[in-house]
């Protein structure tokens, strides 16, 4: 017999199809107005913040009152930011440069932090943007795929590593990390970026498991379908026309997927981290996989009916394999 396809079409996963509500953009319950000063006296230290999502979450925090840490790969990235931050809100701010892939850029980084503005009581993990290819048209495992790999997993782990001291000794502190869809889905020509925020995703369970009983909370998050955090032209991983092209079948399926697509806004993905972090109702999510195209209110109130009955019986919200 043939292999047999249990997978659902990559098509119909991306249509966003849920009994629950569906966002593509921000929305009462994450809307940034409604924690405006929640988190004043917190320290928040943010990745990927010169551009979308990343841009995103630092005004939103700094609306919120927070102390505001952003990482960019150079000042001139982070100077428009730092500026609108500063304008609208006065909130403090740090730039943060680095190539964050260096070895011990990330414990230097939060060495930085705990020095200027104090512990981190917030950290935000924004993955990088990857690339398509097909895994055997790699000319080098070790000269894209493997960075990449490393860009989506072992950097924002260091990170976590680093700010864990302080929110241990504390009892308190919220760590956020991005994920892609293609995380829990089957999707051609993503091999290493799937494989990376996958594995980063089961790291977060873990994570749960050993510090929710020392007052910590994480999240892993789907921030929808955002076109700045799927594509960046500054991304050192550049796929080429020629990587799908061969294929007419699925250039033509991904051609139209695209210019179909209702794309998701940066502030989606950053009122829902806000909420996330300010909201004490949502540490019921804590440990599960957060996807911000559904509505958070709803996924709180139905875990909150059985206080979490159903999530822990069929084990919803996490990476796993089911067998019959």
């Amino acid at each position: 017999m043939p292999p047999i396809e249990t997978t659902l079409p990559f098509e119909e996963l991306v249509d966003n199809r849920a009994s629950l509500t569906k966002h593509r953009d921000t929305y009462s319950f994450i809307d940034p107005f409604r924690f405006r000063n929640k988190l004043r006296g917190k320290v928040v230290l943010i990745t990927q913040a010169h551009r979308g999502i990343g841009r995103s979450t630092a005004v939103a925090f700094a609306q919120a009152g927070a102390s505001v840490c952003c990482v960019g790969p150079n000042a001139e990235s982070l100077e428009p930011v730092l500026r609108e931050i500063k304008e609208k809100f006065g909130t403090p701010t740090l730039a943060l440069t680095a190539d964050l892939l260096a070895p011990n850029a990330a414990a230097q980084i939060v060495k930085l932090v705990e020095q200027y503005r104090g512990p981190v009581d917030i950290l935000i993990n924004i993955t990088p943007a990857s690339y398509v290819r097909p895994f055997h048209q790699e000319p080098d495992i070790m000269k894209d795929w493997w960075p990449s790999m490393e860009a989506s997993l072992r950097v924002p782990i260091e990170l976590i590593h680093a700010v864990l001291p302080s929110m241990i000794e504390r009892r308190q502190g919220t760590i956020i990390s991005t994920t892609l869809m293609s995380a829990v889905i089957q999707a051609p020509y993503l091999s290493a970026h799937s494989t990376g925020t996958a594995a980063l995703l089961k790291f977060h369970h873990h994570l749960h498991s050993e510090m929710s009983s020392k007052g910590i909370t994480s999240f892993p998050v789907h921030p929808g379908l955002v076109p700045s955090h799927i594509h960046d032209p500054s991304s050192l991983f550049q796929g080429q026309p020629e990587h799908i092209g061969q294929e007419k079948e699925y250039r033509d399926k991904m051609t139209n997927m695209a210019s179909n697509m209702e794309w998701s806004s940066a502030g989606l993905a950053s009122g829902t981290f806000l909420a996330l972090c300010a909201d004490p109702r949502a540490k019921i999510l804590s440990g599960l996989y957060v996807n911000a195209e559904r509505d958070m209110e709803e996924v709180i109130r139905n875990m909150e009916a059985d206080w979490g009955e159903r999530v822990r019986e069929d084990r919803l919200y996490l990476l796993k394999v089911d067998e019959y």
